[in-house]
């Protein structure tokens, strides 16, 4: 008996073919999207090698003394002076007041200082 779907009486006699079939096709469709995405992962790891310059010692130094410090430290840090951003970027981007901010900015500065043997007057 046909139905206004438009959809024939054969289509539905045996329903867990049916079924099979779809969850056949999501496990084929889910096994492509994750290969593309590996690739494109692939292709972004090689070109990030690819632009990324050599340090000096003292720029490497310097870095490694930044990944030293408490999380939060290294994240503000970077952000201000890998990434010239303002503190209320940094804020926004961390999703934390400005006060918090410029106190791990503080914190940060002074820590990095005693590790790099840096007079305060300087820094």
């Amino acid at each position: 008996m046909p139905t206004d779907s438009g959809i024939g009486s054969g289509r539905f006699e045996q329903p867990g073919v049916w079924v099979r079939r779809v969850v056949a096709n999501l496990a084929v469709s889910m096994f492509r999207r994750r290969l593309a995405e590996t690739k494109a992962v692939a292709r972004l790891a090689r070109r990030a090698r690819l632009t990324v310059p050599e340090l000096s010692a003292e720029d490497a130094e310097f870095w490694a003394a930044v990944r030293s410090l408490p999380r939060r430290q290294s994240q503000v840090i970077a952000l201000r002076y890998l990434e010239d951003r303002p503190v209320s970027e940094i804020a926004e981007i961390l999703g934390t007041a400005e006060g918090t901010v410029k106190k791990h900015l503080h914190d940060g500065r002074r820590a990095l200082a005693r590790r790099l043997r840096i007079e305060e007057d300087e820094a």
